[in-house]
């Protein structure tokens, strides 16, 4: 009796011996999974704080562009140039304005869209009347460079030359209507009301 107790020992340890190994191969798999996952996660980490920082850039830029026209006097008549990574000088001009629909960049009147009020980016680039539009490139720290999109519209909103001034900035090369393209991207939109 002693005997088959001994052997009915023996044989269940030797059962639980192979069960760990299923076991421990079970566990890596689902730390491979795991592991994959974070991965995935991170990589869109990455991608997602370079989309941040490239639309806080366009930001910054629509922004400049504004404080340069608020900043200036409406009848003054000296343009303020904005210098880019590459050297390219680009004119900001001081102008009053029109009435509505403004002067400059084509606004998007089309209450449908996402961007209505904001700047059309549809209007081809060579449209946009000169002196209301730049390719601006950003140059970082690394040697790429990011070439921005940057349009502005100068509306006269009273006689004494109160003007709203719009000003939109994305990346070329961006998808701005969600179809298609790798990037989704929707133009920067600011808006200021300046007076003289």
């Amino acid at each position: 009796m002693n005997r088959m107790l001994h052997y009915k020992a023996i044989s269940r340890k030797k059962a639980d011996a192979g069960g760990t190994l299923i076991e421990l191969m079970v566990a890596m798999l689902i730390l491979a999974i795991g592991l994959g996952a974070l991965t995935t996660l991170f990589v869109g980490s990455v991608l997602t704080d370079n989309r941040n920082s490239k639309d806080a850039t366009a930001a910054m830029l629509a922004q400049k562009v504004i404080e340069e026209l608020t900043a200036q006097n409406v009848n003054a008549t000296v343009a303020v140039t904005l210098t880019d990574c590459l050297g390219n000088n680009w004119l900001v001009p001081s102008t009053q304005g029109a009435v509505f629909p403004g002067q400059g960049a084509t606004l998007n009147n089309n209450p449908g869209t996402i961007s209505y009020g904001g700047i059309d980016f549809t209007q081809a680039i060579g449209a946009v009347p000169a002196g209301f539009s730049m390719q601006y490139v950003d140059c970082d720290p690394n040697g790429q460079r990011t070439t921005y999109d940057v349009r502005w519209n100068v509306m006269t909103m009273t006689v004494n030359n109160t003007r709203l001034i719009t000003a939109s900035a994305r990346r070329l090369g961006t998808n701005t209507n969600g179809q298609g393209g790798l990037i989704y991207s929707i133009p920067v939109t600011l808006r200021a009301i300046g007076g003289s």
